[in-house]
C-alpha cells in the first residue's frame, strides 16, 4: 500500500479526533525532538505517522529515532516496535490524531467482545401443572354373605378400592439466567435441533429483556463510527465493505426485536455476522 497516495482532505475527514488532538514527541537520532501529530501503526521497517493532520501518512524508519530515549520515554512504542520487529507484523499503535480509529485487528476485537460480554437477564415465568391419580385397593372377607336373596355360609372375598386425585403447578424457569449476545444469535441461526417453542422463548426472552441484543447493536454502531478510511486498510473485500457489513449487522439484530419468528434471510446474515468476527483479516 502506498500511504502518499491518501488524499489530505480525505484523511481530515476520517480523523474524528483532529481538534484538540495532542501531538507525540520523540526524539530524532540526532537528538532533536520530533513532533508528531498521529502515529497509526509500528511495522517492521518503522512508524506510519502524520506530521499534520493535513499531511500524508509515511513510515519512518526505526533509525530515525534515539531507540535509547524511545525505551524510556514511550515504553509502549519501544514495546510495539519490538513485537513488529520480532514478529514481523504490524502492531496498532493509535496515538495522536489517530486516537478514535480503530485497526482492522482492533475491530475484530471489539466485534467478539460485544458478542460474549455476558448479560444478566430476567426470564419470562413458565410453569407446568402436573395432576396424579392414586388407586389404592383392599381385599376384603364378608362373613355370612347375603347374595341374591340367598345367605352362603362361606366366607366370600371382595375388593374395596377408593381412588385420590391431586393437581399441582409448578414454576419450571429460573428467575435469571447469564447468557452471552453471541449464544442468543447461534441459537437464532441454527436451522434444523430447534424447537419451535424454544425459539419462541428466545424471543420472548428479548422482548422482556430489550437491551440483550439493543446495546450490541449500539456497540456495532461505534465500531462502525471508528472504522479507519479504507485506503488505510489492505485491498480486502472484507475489510473494503466493514462499513457495509456492520450497517447490515445493526439492522439485522434490531429485526429480531419486533417478530416471533425468523427468515432464512435473516438467519443467513446472523451466520455472516458471527462469521465476520472470526474472519483471518480481523485477527
Amino acid at each position: 500500500m502506498n500511504l502518499r497516495l491518501l488524499h489530505p482532505a480525505l484523511l481530515a475527514l476520517s480523523l474524528c479526533a483532529s481538534v484538540g488532538a495532542a501531538s507525540i514527541q520523540l526524539t530524532g537520532a540526532n537528538g532533536r525532538s520530533v513532533e508528531f501529530a498521529g502515529i497509526w501503526e509500528a511495522r517492521t521497517e518503522g512508524l506510519v505517522v502524520v506530521t499534520t493532520a493535513e499531511s500524508d501518512p509515511v513510515i519512518v524508519s526505526w533509525d530515525k529515532f534515539d531507540l535509547a530515549k524511545l525505551k524510556s520515554e514511550q515504553p509502549a512504542l519501544e514495546s510495539a516496535r519490538q513485537r513488529a520487529v520480532f514478529l514481523r507484523t504490524t502492531q496498532p499503535v493509535n496515538l495522536g490524531l489517530f486516537a478514535e480509529i480503530l485497526t482492522a485487528s482492533q475491530v475484530g476485537a471489539e466485534i467478539r467482545r460485544v458478542l460474549d460480554v455476558p448479560s444478566t437477564v430476567k426470564v419470562p415465568l413458565a410453569f407446568r401443572t402436573t395432576t396424579e391419580t392414586v388407586v389404592q385397593a383392599q381385599l376384603v372377607t364378608l362373613y355370612p354373605t347375603v347374595w341374591d336373596g340367598l345367605v352362603l355360609p362361606q366366607p366370600v372375598n371382595a375388593l374395596n378400592q377408593s381412588s385420590k386425585t391431586s393437581t399441582e403447578t409448578r414454576q419450571i424457569s429460573p428467575e435469571e439466567i447469564t447468557t452471552t449476545p453471541r449464544r442468543v444469535l447461534n441459537q437464532l441461526a441454527r436451522a434444523e435441533g430447534v424447537l419451535a417453542s424454544d425459539r419462541r422463548a428466545l424471543f420472548e426472552l428479548n422482548k422482556v429483556n430489550p437491551k440483550l441484543l439493543e446495546e450490541s447493536a449500539q456497540a456495532f454502531e461505534r465500531v462502525r463510527a471508528s472504522l479507519p478510511p479504507k485506503r488505510l486498510l489492505a485491498n480486502d473485500p472484507t475489510l473494503q465493505t466493514l462499513d457495509h457489513r456492520l450497517t447490515e449487522a445493526v439492522a439485522t439484530i434490531r429485526d429480531l426485536a419486533n417478530g416471533q419468528t425468523i427468515s432464512r434471510s435473516q438467519q443467513d446474515r446472523i451466520r455472516e455476522i458471527l462469521a465476520l468476527a472470526e474472519h483471518p483479516q480481523l485477527r
